[in-house]
């Protein structure tokens, strides 16, 4: 995940002031996907069963049976179930992800554009020698020499996570350092560390988090894509690439088990974007990135 440009705030106060007054709908709509999916988490447990519970008398039953609205797998698993605990997982991997890469991200871009000079030439080739790391690759191969947990997990993802923060803050405490605020901070006394984080801190905040809202989609697509392969979350831990690989194999005949997943998956990461797209728009400011 790269980022290819960036438009920082810059309107007029008036019209910023109107425009914060009404919710994009797209925000309003991401949120909306977003609450569905949290209440489906948080009362799984209390009104699904077991996702790992096996019932071979029940197996491979169809959407709407009785006890089973979304159908059950070749194993007797039900789907709605698995379905409820994959989101609580997900949930957690992304957001520990996202966060992990936004502290490291943001400490690196603040010290590369406040430092600047040789220190900053350097921290950016960091950057760039981790964007030329395929991070399949590296997936791949720390999966299989330090294991498969879900800590491990999210360390692995927040590894080329944290990149497109730092480039973002960069660039923005680029031109924030100019400005007379933080010259009037300097001329009084204050510390570098006082101007990091009373200065230049404040002035990245809408870009970390229309940046995070955006990156949750993608480290949910890609905690999928490594269970669905076999090197990411794998059970008794629940996860939406694991279900849909069991399902793969028998598709034409329980294609509930596939297309369900699937579509919550895909619910979610359109909330992601929805979100990202309308804070955004709320906050006026827009960050555009493409995998790496």
């Amino acid at each position: 995940m790269s980022v290819t440009s960036i438009r920082l705030p810059g309107r007029a106060r008036g019209a910023l002031s109107a425009r914060r007054r009404r919710w994009p709908t797209s925000l309003v709509v991401g949120v909306a996907i977003v609450v569905a999916a949290a209440v489906l988490a948080l009362l799984g447990p209390l009104l699904l069963p077991d996702p790992n519970h096996q019932d071979l008398l029940t197996a491979a039953l169809p959407p709407l049976s009785a006890g089973h609205p979304l159908g059950t797998d070749a194993l007797g698993r039900d789907v709605l179930a698995w379905i409820a605990s994959s989101i609580r997982i997900s949930a957690l991997v992304a957001v520990s992800v996202v966060t992990v890469a936004a502290l490291v991200g943001v400490a690196v871009g603040l010290l590369a554009g406040y430092v600047g000079g040789a220190f900053d030439a350097l921290l950016m080739r960091l950057v760039d020698l981790q964007l030329a790391i395929p991070p399949l690759l590296l997936f791949i191969c720390a999966a299989s020499v330090v294991g498969r947990s879900l800590l491990v997990i999210i360390v692995l993802l927040a590894i080329p996570s944290w990149v497109p923060y730092a480039r973002v803050v960069r660039t923005r405490v680029l031109v924030e350092r100019e400005r007379a605020s933080v010259a009037a901070a300097r001329l009084a006394g204050a510390s570098h560390l006082g101007v990091l984080v009373r200065e230049l801190l404040p002035a990245t905040r809408s870009l970390v988090i229309v940046l995070a809202s955006l990156q949750l989609g993608w480290i949910l697509l890609w905690e999928t894509a490594l269970s669905f392969v076999g090197i990411g979350v794998h059970p008794p831990s629940t996860s939406f690439g694991y279900m849909i690989a069991q399902g793969r194999d028998a598709l034409a005949q329980q294609w509930w088990v596939v297309a369900f997943p699937g579509l919550v998956l895909a619910l979610l990461v359109l909330a992601s974007n929805l979100i990202g797209d309308g804070l955004g728009e709320q906050l006026d400011v827009e960050v555009e990135v493409t995998d790496a």
